[in-house]
């Protein structure tokens, strides 16, 4: 009998064990949902300061200057480019994009004389909000293929 009840303890015991088990594996379910609000808070902060010190030059939906290419302002320079995928910005990789947002052209070319200044009245954290939202809106292959030069392992 001893044996018959060391057997039966030890088996619900492993039912217990089990179904324990299962229930921990399923419990952080809201982990994906917070990242993904996360992630909108950031994007939409991204929005925010794109509007305010971006738009102007860059344009609505990040579609940057008519003609950006190969028209120049009234001083010469050229204009700003599309951010939204169909320029060349996706071409930069996320430190890249970070710097020519903080210190502006020069990043690139100390000699720059052009209207992309540095932005240093923004914080590191307001500059990724703007890179978030950026990638956020290219299509789905420009990502991917951003995510493949850039972004894997």
């Amino acid at each position: 009998m001893k044996k018959n009840t060391k057997l039966i303890f030890f088996v619900n015991l492993l039912l217990l064990t089990t179904f324990i088990s299962n229930c921990v594996q399923y419990t952080d379910v809201s982990f994906p949902a917070n990242k993904n609000k996360e992630l909108e808070e950031v994007i939409s902060l991204g929005i925010k300061v794109y509007e305010a010190n971006c738009i102007k030059c860059h344009k609505a939906e990040l579609k940057g200057a008519e003609n950006w290419k190969t028209n120049r302002d009234e001083d010469g320079h050229r204009l700003a480019p599309p951010l939204n995928g169909y320029g060349h910005s996706w071409h930069h990789s996320p430190e890249q994009i970070f710097n020519t947002i903080r210190y502006g052209l020069v990043y690139f070319d100390p000699n720059y004389e052009g209207k992309m200044n540095a932005n240093d009245k923004l914080t590191d954290e307001e500059i990724w909000a703007v890179t978030e939202y950026m990638y956020s809106i290219w299509p789905e292959d420009v990502q991917s293929k951003y995510d493949e030069m850039y972004l894997s392992d």
